[in-house]
């Protein structure tokens, strides 16, 4: 065995190992939700008046993260990042002026930035008192907000869904946006001064926690059953036999779902069966790199802990970064890293956090320019208790992306 193999061997053997002795936790992870902000269903507006009309406006590119406590939500938090170069107010060219450094200087300060200090339960509602950075100035805010309505499971994806309004009103000179005409002759003293100081702000945010329970289908929860029935094997068999019957173009969705059949045999505490049935999933498609995870994760949850080394090491072997789409306009994550940056995070609602932290560090080496992966690293290494692993893992995550919302909010929870 080389060095650096001797290394990754005992890396990963410490932190398989790790769930057989319980350790001191600087934080409570899994007393929390985590939320993504779905800016797609979120809105960001704001309304100023000028002249004898209102001008108003949005912000049409932002990431959020919430962590919301349902047994204190006084305990919940969040962290926004918002691209102060989205700003659309309808119609171009006063856009541009907006983006220069008469206003919002958006090359300087590319971001709006709020991270909530505390949330307070008033009459009316709750409020978010914290530090909103705009134009490189911070200044302490307070926004009145509601939930609607209590986070709910999407009948569509399964996921919970928060959903929160909130308004204030704030005053651009507190944050240095005076205005001017450098880049807009137009814009003169006499007009700018008909701007108003005073800027009415509203959101309506929507977010999405994709929990293990999501990935129970009603379909998974059938085959589970079958299992539970005639063993096993009757599974095996038929996904042997339908690999051998369907087209590749199919493939995939075997994978998928004997996939999600393991994971839901490991959340009902099966795990005898989840072993076997990855151990097939991983042998019908040995170059798939979901299928050799969850049996890694098997194997480790098993106690196995040479084999989940050697299976995370296969991972590595097997693994083929997909090529990026040059004509793509509009990104989305590579489906694989999302099941597995999936399944190590959902490892703390099955209460196999340790073992979660092995495949986190191995999806993390996987996939090093992707900032969330670094992230799921970081909060199941502060379940573990190793606060100062999860500071580091949180400023890689920064240091891929510093508008990595959800590194910003685990890493204030250390």
């Amino acid at each position: 065995m080389t060095l650096r193999g001797a290394l990754v061997f005992a890396t990963l053997s410490a932190s398989i190992a790790g769930a057989q002795t319980p350790r001191a936790k600087s934080s409570a992870p899994h007393t929390l939700r985590e939320y993504t902000v779905d800016f797609g269903h979120s809105i960001v507006e704001f309304s100023i008046g000028f002249a004898f009309s209102r001008v108003k406006g949005r912000f049409t590119s932002a990431k959020g993260t919430i962590l919301y406590d349902d047994a204190n939500p006084a305990n919940s938090s969040v962290t926004m990042v918002i691209d102060a170069k989205s700003i659309d107010t309808g119609w171009p060219h006063r856009d541009e002026h907006l983006r220069t450094d008469d206003f919002f200087d958006v090359d300087k300060y590319p971001t709006i930035v709020f991270q909530s200090d505390r949330l307070a339960q008033t009459t009316e509602g709750w409020v978010a008192n914290g530090q909103l950075t705009m134009h490189g100035v911070t200044r302490s805010v307070a926004i009145p907000f509601h939930f609607p309505r209590l986070p709910s499971r999407s009948p569509e994806s399964g996921w919970m869904v928060l959903n929160a309004d909130a308004a204030l009103r704030l005053k651009r000179t507190d944050f240095a946006i005076l205005g001017g005409s450098t880049h807009n002759a137009w814009f003169d003293k006499a007009r700018a001064a008909t701007m108003a100081d005073s800027v009415d702000v509203s959101l309506e945010i929507e977010a999405y926690s994709p929990d293990a329970a999501s990935q129970r289908s009603a379909g998974v929860d059938a085959v589970l059953q079958r299992i539970q029935a005639n063993g096993v094997q009757s599974q095996i068999d038929r996904l042997t036999e339908a690999k051998r019957t369907r087209p590749a173009a199919a493939q995939a969705g075997l994978i998928n779902g004997g996939d999600l059949v393991a994971r839901g045999l490991i959340a009902t505490g099966r795990i005898a069966d989840a072993l076997e049935l990855s151990r097939a999933l991983a042998e019908l498609f040995p170059t798939e790199t979901r299928a050799a995870a969850v049996y890694a994760l098997a194997l480790a949850i098993s106690r196995d802990t040479a084999g989940a080394i050697r299976e995370y090491a296969r991972m590595k072997q097997i693994f083929r970064a997909p090529a990026p789409d040059p004509n793509e306009r509009f990104p989305q994550d590579d489906e694989t890293w999302y099941y597995l940056d999936q399944l190590a995070r959902t490892t703390i609602e099955w209460r196999h956090p340790a073992e979660g932290m092995a495949l986190a560090r191995t999806v993390a080496e996987l996939h090093p320019a992707t900032a969330r992966a670094h992230t799921t690293l970081g909060v199941l290494l502060a379940e573990m208790g190793d606060a100062k692993g999860a500071a580091a893992a949180y400023a890689r995550a920064l240091d891929v992306d510093p508008r990595e919302t959800r590194a910003l909010e685990w890493r204030r929870r250390l």
